[in-house]
């Protein structure tokens, strides 16, 4: 403010009775100019509400009264922003013209300078905090901008800014509001309330829509929002509605899935009682060698094939798949050899001869190289040294995965599905495309009675921590998975492994059927009882990697006679064998000079020509590969074979489709886990929400338009990032450990189905697609929880795409976690990885600061600052009429206006996650 000796007096000299007035200016010295006298109307200068606070004496004096009677305080120099042009020109009624230019302030008649008198002091000014407080305008004309109120504004009043009192100077550093400090200052359009473009009136919003703060036309809320008037926020209901009805839906699903298996059970506990024998417990499975095969006393003579017709059926559908002469598969292997590391061999020249459709065990101490030779046969293991040969061919045994059947130690089961689901799942998938699903029905149908499962067929497998069916009947389970495929040679890896003699029995029982279909059957075996070892057809002895002894099993105890070994005569064989080749057979023998390295002895002893021919001449069947002894198939038969190689396993289209069935399945009938997840992503939604939910929807404040930007309160801009990352950290949390056990699981399955010659790809994005039902739904309850806590401003819609493809993210990065660890350590190494890219998310440290480090690609690797910039965006896009959102963009670095690519490169990074998963896949799960 200008001192009191920059100020001059004015002094009125006359009053017309025409109420015109000659306005006279007198000097600090007393000197006096007398001007010409003008008519004024006082409403058209001082409105309403600014007379009203004038001093009573000029209540009926002139406007040349009152600006004589005030201009005592007239500072002397010119106002800042006032032009010195003829623009601000006001004609007076005698048609005199007074610039605004008059640094003496003469033409205080002119709009403008009516409008300035409220700089003397706060009765007349209309600033209230302080006394004599000078205002700023905010504009030469009645302009107030859209979102704010203005009703004292006119073309003669404008807009302007008055000097806060402290109280709400404070209100707004703390990012508060306060009413205005001025008659003529503007305020925000209040929440609840609109404002009309022009600024002057100010109405509530009718019930059905919603004003948020500034507000300049009422928003329409959504179909079916709770919208009562005045409301500043909407409260959408009809994604709630709608995920009510979901949740109801598989609520109606799980009672009837309730009722269908409790009455299933009560089927089962009254079928138990009336069973008839044909469908007694598996363990009487009659089945008996048949031709040159070893004689077992213990097993049945009664010939299966005869009196079980299921068995023919079965045959007729083995015949009918292979349409080969010969069914099964030979193998010839000279000098194998396998040495993963230099110096340590684990195979030492092993020779031998397996004829297609014969029987056999191979036996040895640990160690001694039985599953090396295992996967080397079957090709698992490239070996370092000698020859396979099939059928009389050198050949890879990989090329013919689609005939070999594999069945390993451990159950590998899906415990999930029934005992016919996991048997019918490998049929569908394995046999060939041609087939009709009765046909495969009525095939799977037989198989399930040759392996004595027809009472528990519907009955789920289970597994060792969940039990349902018997462990030998699991067993039986996995075995059948394989048969399904109908395989020319089936290899098991010590099958009777775990179980009681009686279960073990009934296992060799059913590979004795199984062999004598003609399928060539190589079983691991591990100290089996009298009764299972004498059911072979033939044994292989190794120790320390090499051959110990190939040939009959009856003629086991001649051989090892012939080096000096008694047999007890109530000792098992296959318990003395085991002692022998394992080093500790000098209770059976009188040599007392029987060398101390005997495993090593009895290696020499074996591969010894004299020994060899010496044996052979008492043998039976031949044990060494030679061409005499092989059998070589001929182009006719290897031609048969190709196109049967061909014509087996389902479409790519159809394989996707039964493993997506068949993961929708597991997911169903692990109903608890899969609620769970559902809850768990309601609750992680209601909590971001409630933290949000002070606000009602209020997430963003900023700098205010043009000149209105001095009526700006603190800034806010990191409340919206703050719910966007607090919400993509949530979604983590939520997603990352369900996510992770997709893969995780089912590991082992998928090593075994795809060394079967199941397609790696049909079944990943079986897999995937299975999942996204499950997505849906937790993010359909997480976004309606957010929602109507939050309140946000962002469309509903747009909200839920987000969140649908953040979950979308998290679940292939999950996946691809999944892939690198251990089982047990994968759900928390999935929730660390979520964590981090939700905190690249661009909040903490903001993108702007980020991209100042030449970092922002990296930051946009993660899509957590895709779903962060989305959710800002929304929120403030629809404020832009209000806010200087382009200052708002710079400071936090999120670029705004580009939703949709926002939303592509969300898609975009979680189809890379599964690609990568994908490959980690089929490199890093095939090499283990």
């Amino acid at each position: 403010m200008a001192s009191d000796d920059d100020f001059e007096s004015t002094t009125t000299t006359s009053r017309r009775a025409s109420r015109t007035r000659s306005a006279t200016r007198t000097s600090p010295e007393s000197a006096t100019t007398t001007r010409q006298s003008v008519e004024v109307d006082l409403p058209s200068v001082f409105p309403s509400e600014i007379a009203s606070e004038l001093p009573s004496e000029y209540a009926s004096a002139t406007p040349s009264d009152v600006l004589s009677g005030l201009s005592t305080a007239l500072p002397s120099t010119l106002p800042s922003g006032y032009p010195n042009s003829t623009d601000g020109m006001v004609v007076l009624p005698d048609g005199a013209g007074i610039t605004i230019g008059d640094r003496k302030y003469d033409s205080f008649l002119t709009k403008e300078a009516a409008a300035s008198y409220r700089t003397l002091n706060s009765s007349v000014t209309g600033c209230y905090a302080q006394n004599g407080a000078m205002p700023l305008l905010l504009s030469d004309h009645a302009m107030c901008n859209l979102g704010f109120h203005c009703p004292n504004s006119t073309d003669l009043m404008p807009p302007q800014y008055c000097p806060p009192s402290f109280e709400c100077q404070a209100a707004r550093s703390m990012k508060g509001s306060c009413p205005e400090q001025g008659i003529l200052e503007p305020i925000v359009c209040k929440a609840g309330y609109y404002c009309p473009p022009g600024g002057q009136n100010q109405y509530p919003c009718k019930k059905g829509t919603f004003c948020p703060v500034g507000s300049f036309e009422p928003w329409k809320c959504s179909f079916g929002a709770i919208c009562p008037a005045e409301s500043e926020r909407q409260i959408v209901t009809v994604p709630f509605g709608f995920m009510i009805a979901f949740d109801v839906l598989l609520g109606i699903i799980v009672a009837i899935g309730f009722f269908i298996s409790a009455r299933r059970k009560r089927t089962k506990r009254n079928y138990s009682v009336v069973k008839n024998e044909k469908d007694l417990d598996a363990d009487d499975v009659e089945l008996i060698p048949t031709g040159d095969r070893a004689s077992v006393a213990t097993f049945h003579d009664q010939d299966e094939l005869d009196s079980n017709p299921d068995f023919k059926v079965f045959m007729h559908f083995v015949a009918r798949i292979i349409k080969t002469k010969e069914v099964g598969l030979s193998f010839d292997f000279e000098g194998l050899e396998f040495e993963p590391q230099r110096g340590k061999k684990v195979l030492k020249g092993v020779s031998g001869s397996i004829k297609s459709g014969s029987m056999w065990a191979v036996m040895g101490g640990s160690g001694a190289g039985k599953s090396t030779f295992f996967n080397v046969l079957m090709g698992k293991t490239k070996n370092t040294g000698g020859s396979i040969k099939i059928n009389g061919h050198a050949k890879d045994l990989t090329k013919y995965k689609k005939l070999i059947g594999y069945v390993p130690q451990d159950d590998i089961v899906i415990p999930e599905l029934t005992v016919r689901e996991n048997i019918l799942h490998s049929a569908r998938v394995r046999l060939p495309m041609t087939w009709r699903d009765n046909e495969i029905q009525e095939y799977v149908d037989s198989l399930i009675s040759c392996i004595g499962l027809s009472h528990v067929q519907h009955s789920l497998v289970g597994d060792a921590t969940r039990p349902v069916v018997s462990g030998g009947q699991r067993k039986r389970v996995s075995i059948g998975m394989e048969l399904a495929a109908a395989p020319m040679c089936i290899f098991l890896d010590e099958p009777t492994s775990g179980l009681d003699s009686t279960s073990a029995s009934s296992i060799m029982r059913l590979l004795k059927a199984i062999s004598k279909l003609g399928v060539t059957t190589i079983t691991i075996i591990h100290q089996p009882r009298e009764q299972i070892y004498t059911g072979f057809d033939n044994i292989m002895l190794l120790g320390n990697g090499s051959m110990i002894y190939a040939g009959p099993t009856t003629s086991t105890s001649t051989y090892f006679n012939s080096l000096g070994f008694t047999f007890p005569t109530r000792e098992n064989p296959a318990d003395v064998i085991m002692d022998i080749i394992t080093g500790h057979g000098q209770q059976y023998t009188h040599d007392r000079n029987w060398a101390t390295d005997s495993v090593g002895s009895l290696v020499d002893q074996w591969s010894s020509k004299g020994m060899r021919t010496q044996f052979l001449d008492a043998s039976t069947p031949p044990r060494t590969a030679s061409p005499s002894n092989s059998v070589i198939s001929t182009p006719e038969q290897e031609e048969f074979l190709r196109l049967t190689m061909k014509k087996r396993g389902a479409s790519w289209p159809a394989q996707a489709y039964y493993c997506c069935k068949r993961s929708i399945t597991q997911q169903v009938r692990t109903k608890g886990s899969f609620f769970f997840e559902i809850g768990i992503g309601a609750l992680a939604g209601g909590v971001i929400g409630l933290s949000a939910s002070a606000a009602k929807g209020q997430l963003f404040r900023g700098l205010y338009k043009d000149s209105f930007i001095i009526l700006s309160p603190a800034v806010d801009y990191q409340s919206v990032p703050q719910v966007g990352l607090l919400g993509g950290m949530a979604v983590g949390l939520a997603a990352s450990a369900p996510a992770v056990r997709v893969f995780g699981e089912e590991k082992m399955i998928f090593n075994r189905e795809a060394a079967a010659g199941h397609s790696m790809s049909a079944y990943y994005v079986g897999k995937m697609v299975s999942v996204l039902p499950r997505l849906f739904l937790s993010s359909l309850h997480y976004s309606v929880f957010m929602g109507i806590l939050a309140t946000p401003i962002m469309a509903w819609t747009d909200m839920f795409i987000a969140i649908l493809l953040y979950f979308f993210c998290v679940y292939g990065l999950a996946s691809c976690v999944g892939m690198v660890v251990k089982r047990e350590d994968g759900p928390l190494l999935a929730v660390m990885a979520s964590l981090i890219i939700g905190i690249l998310g661009g909040v903490a440290p903001p993108l702007s600061k980020v991209a100042t480090w030449k970092l922002e690609w990296l930051w946009r690797m993660s899509p957590g600052v895709w779903f962060t910039e989305a959710f800002v965006s929304q929120c403030l896009l629809p404020l832009d009429y209000l806010y200087f959102l382009k200052a708002a963009s710079e400071a936090t670095g999120f670029k705004l206006g580009q939703f949709s690519l926002d939303m592509g490169m969300l898609f975009v990074i979680g189809c890379v996650y599964r690609i990568i998963a994908y490959v980690l896949l089929i490199t890093v799960q095939r090499k283990r």
